[in-house]
């Protein structure tokens, strides 16, 4: 028997007030967001003619997500049910395309299924004891390779009841040695399997996996491997070709560090992978091309200057790559150092899973302005999306608010830009709150795609803004990686002074103000109620680091050099920069009410700083509440608990802003 999930009686009674409210204006509510259907994992056939992905829907009463793995016609858009298995993920096609391969978890762990496209059961293929990380088949159809975690080494002179184990680069909460993950191959009947990395090699980290690229000839594998498997270390990945047949290991490069993601161009002659920039960390993320018989090596994305996120080969032998840019999802064809052109994507704005033919058909998941993900065609490369999907169309037909770019003057000659959400019912001869929502990161940006939090936001009558700041991957390497060594000041300049030209509008009530994020977005909330202590009304801090400290010792990411992070703050002078460059500095200065999100199990922003941040706002006589969610994670991970952070965000602005909103004063343009 289901059992309900409860919420607690007040923040139900906000629930209940705040889903009939926007009900009956027709507003957005979290209840239409309960209804939300969210696509994944989209798969071409070989044939071109039909694709696959995976959707989820939250069920609130087991506080779990239902999967269903779907087919569909890409000339009719019908679709079919192939599984519902729970868990379900990865599906890829055989290049035969009559089979169907994902992991799926059961009685022995998440292990590799292959389903009869044209009827007939799943059926498992591995027994892998560690279970299956990632697969890929091998260009005959015949063998797949995976990943899997090899048995950790056992200490033969140790007490098998003394549980103790050597501590490395592992965030605090690890409570045991990680374990090496190893490549394995196995036929496709799944009698016979093989480890090919040698015992003590590792192709991923606590943090990190690699990919499975196979040769056309199939007798090699691209793939990344780490000098151990502490999380700590995912920034030391080489790019490596990996012999199936001895299972001996080739360098790509000469590099010592900070590659990944190789795979072979069509005629397997080139190798592309991507590295940072002059191979500085803070810098933006290219994809090299490597020629493997002359050694010629050279970025192809270096006149784009963008951060790329995806890649892909076309037939051709030119590349797809796709990135922030500006407000929206970039994606470019690219042929050759300096040489690219845009890829069309018509009203989408944010591109999640996607998948592309060798002859540049391409499928994927999509976010329209008012509309979340959906699943969309084009035919080539230069065709308009096919809208294939209509799951969430009762979203977009809700009353939203108008979203629109907005740029401002900052300092050191920067010109960031973000995002402003209006009331839906916005009056210019009104006067607004306005609200922060700041991303996080900080190496991510906010864009004019679907975004439900600044939506709820702007239907209480509030103005959103979701500001770009240095460090922010939309507006090229400069502006990137201008957060080096400036984790704070720089960009909370930024914010500010974004801030201050809006308060400067007439529709804009400048003495409501509120500031929230979570993540770097928490950081900087912690740091602007502090630096710029007279500004805020009221501030919600989720997941907040507020110390170089604890994110260089105690985090997954610790000693990695990244974005703000280029060095040790043990060496030197370098702690008394870093602490001038963290928000603890400023907390004396607390004097806004604040709401304090964690998850207890984060193991990327431990939950340290959130007890630091409450303690100080306490400490000081600021109002403040700090509600933890028990579990493993970065944010919650069920539905229950992800709607409640929604719920009590909401409600803590609304506490402080309250007679503010929609209703708000007239403005005086005389």
């Amino acid at each position: 028997m289901k059992q309900h999930a409860k919420l607690p009686s007040i923040l139900l009674v906000l629930f209940v007030s705040v889903s009939s409210a926007g009900a009956q204006s027709g507003y957005l509510t979290l209840e239409d967001l309960r209804k939300q259907v969210r696509i994944s994992s989209p798969a071409l056939s070989p044939d071109g003619k039909t694709a696959v992905f995976i959707t989820s829907r939250a069920d609130f009463e087991s506080n779990t997500y239902e999967s269903q793995l779907l087919q569909i016609d890409l000339a009719t858009k019908q679709t079919k049910l192939l599984s519902t298995r729970q868990g379900i993920r990865q599906p890829t096609w055989s290049p035969d395309g009559r089979h169907l391969g994902f992991l799926s978890p059961g009685e022995k762990g998440v292990q590799i299924h292959i389903l009869p496209i044209n009827g007939g059961e799943a059926v498992p293929i591995t027994t892998a004891p560690a279970g299956i990380r990632r697969f890929a088949w091998s260009p005959d159809g015949e063998y797949v390779a995976y990943v899997t975690d090899e048995a950790a080494l056992e200490d033969q002179d140790q007490d098998p009841q003394n549980q103790s184990f050597a501590v490395g680069n592992n965030d605090f909460l690890t409570t045991g040695p990680p374990a090496n993950r190893a490549v394995w191959i196995i036929d496709r009947s799944g009698k016979e399997a093989r480890q090919l990395t040698a015992p003590g090699v590792t192709v991923g980290t606590g943090l990190t996996l690699t990919g499975l690229d196979w040769s056309s000839d199939g007798e090699s594998l691209a793939v990344t491997v780490y000098p151990t498997p502490f999380s700590g270390d995912s920034d030391l990945g080489r790019s490596a070709l990996l012999d199936v047949k001895t299972g001996d290991l080739t360098w790509v490069t000469v590099r010592q560090t900070g590659e990944s993601s190789p795979a072979f161009d069509p005629k397997s002659q080139r190798i592309a992978y991507v590295y940072p920039r002059d191979g500085v960390p803070a810098n933006v993320r290219e994809v090299y091309v490597r020629d493997l018989q002359s050694g010629a090596d050279e970025s192809w994305t270096r006149a784009l200057d963008r951060h790329i996120r995806g890649y892909r080969w076309l037939g051709d032998g030119s590349l797809v790559v796709f990135a922030s840019d500006e407000l929206r999802n970039g994606c470019w064809r690219v042929t050759g150092a300096d040489s690219w052109e845009p890829v069309p994507l018509g009203e989408v704005y944010s591109v999640g899973g996607f998948d592309l033919s060798q002859d540049g058909a391409m499928l994927f998941v999509g976010d329209g302005i008012h509309r979340p993900g959906e699943l969309f065609f084009k035919p080539s490369l230069e065709a308009a999306p096919i809208e294939l999907t209509s799951f969430n169309q009762f979203i977009g037909e809700r009353k939203q608010g108008k979203r629109e770019n907005v740029v401002w003057e900052s300092t050191d000659d920067f010109r960031p830009n973000g995002v402003i959400t209006y009331p839906p019912d916005f009056d210019p001869g009104r006067k607004y709150p306005l609200v922060l929502l700041i991303h996080g990161g900080p190496t991510a940006s906010s864009s004019l795609s679907f975004d439900s939090t600044a939506q709820l936001m702007a239907a209480k009558g509030w103005v959103v803004f979701q500001p770009n700041y240095r460090g922010s991957e939309n507006l090229g390497n400069a502006f990137q990686s201008a957060i080096a060594n400036d984790a704070a000041e720089g960009p909370g300049e930024d914010v500010i002074s974004g801030v201050r030209a809006l308060q400067r509008k007439p529709f804009i009530d400048p003495d409501a103000v509120a500031v929230s994020g979570w993540s770097y977005g928490g950081w900087m909330t912690a740091w602007l109620i502090g630096r710029y202590p007279e500004v805020w009304t009221a501030a919600v801090a989720g997941a907040a680091p507020v110390d170089f400290t604890d994110m260089y010792s105690l985090n997954d990411l610790n000693r990695m050099r990244r974005h703000a992070i280029t060095d040790s703050p043990y060496v030197g002078d370098n702690l008394e920069k870093a602490y001038k460059q963290s928000p603890i500095i400023h907390f004396s200065r607390l004097r806004t009410p604040t709401l304090v999100l964690s998850v207890t199990g984060d193991f990327r922003v431990t939950i340290t700083g959130s007890y630091k941040l409450f303690s100080a706002l306490r400490d000081n006589g600021v109002p403040v509440e700090f509600i933890a969610y028990p579990g493993r994670g970065h944010f919650p991970s069920d539905p229950v608990q992800r709607q409640d952070v929604t719920i009590r965000w909401l409600g803590w602005l609304e506490k402080y802003l309250r007679g503010k909103g929609a209703a708000g004063t007239e403005t005086n343009n005389e």
